[in-house]
């Protein structure tokens, strides 16, 4: 049955990927997916989007930037939360539609310590120019995938003040919102399943070298990847 499904999902494709090339219309070949599917389902019987016939999976056309668009990388302000202070699932899956979140945390009005964190709200850490950027991998094998979230940013300099911040994430699970280069705002991790911090400092060898904080993070066992946050949501902390 498996390699059924796999040779029937490789047709559809393939006929979809023949139609544009003979009309040149994608969307000539991506209607010829649901076409063929119900075809196939008059003529056998059997329906590829029920647990009744073969339950191939719907694919979407995905698409690459518009031209004539800007597609920077990276991102410019980096917000962070405890896990704790957020007292409902945020985000979870069924939140997101058609790419996007919807929904803002809720958060508690509890302070969070020793040493307190501002409560009721997210902190801006200072992001060193081109130095903030995020990845998500899915991994797995089929049947037990899951998405790996990760994020790196560094903060130049070595303060007494910047001491104190960073010792209040020592064994902290955090949840991060982040503005990218292009003006998205994205949440990163879950009070589900947090993220949590290495942190290193160099103070360089010589007056040319930065002087610095590395903060990096990593979870794996997500239902999502790092996800849009819709225009309407309002994140407290965020300007």
């Amino acid at each position: 049955m498996k390699a059924i499904k796999v040779l029937l999902s490789l047709t559809l494709l393939l006929t979809a990927a023949l139609m544009i090339q003979l009309t040149g219309n994608v969307l000539a070949g991506v209607a010829t997916i649901p076409a063929l599917t119900y075809g196939f389902q008059a003529v056998t019987g059997y329906s590829l989007f029920t647990a009744d016939g073969l339950a191939l999976g719907a694919l979407t056309a995905i698409k690459k930037p518009q031209q004539g668009v800007a597609n920077p990388g990276g991102g410019r302000r980096l917000f962070l939360a405890p896990v704790d202070m957020i007292t409902a699932e945020w985000p979870k899956l069924a939140d997101i539609i058609d790419g996007k979140s919807a929904v803002a945390p809720t958060m508690s009005a509890a302070v969070v310590g020793p040493p307190a964190i501002p409560a009721g709200t997210f902190v801006e850490v200072a992001v060193s120019d081109n130095s903030l950027k995020f990845d998500g991998a899915l991994k797995g094998a089929t049947g037990y995938q899951s998405w790996e979230q990760s994020l790196e940013v560094k903060i130049a300099g070595f303060t007494a003040d910047q001491c104190a911040a960073i010792l209040k994430l020592l064994n902290q699970e955090v949840v991060a919102v982040a503005i990218l280069t292009d003006g998205q705002r994205i949440v990163i991790g879950s009070n589900f399943l947090g993220l949590q911090f290495e942190i290193m400092h160099t103070t360089g060898a010589k007056g040319s070298d930065r002087r610095e904080w590395t903060l990096k993070a990593k979870q794996d066992g997500y239902m999502f990847n790092y996800t849009i946050l819709a225009d309407t949501v309002t994140i407290p902390g965020l300007s």
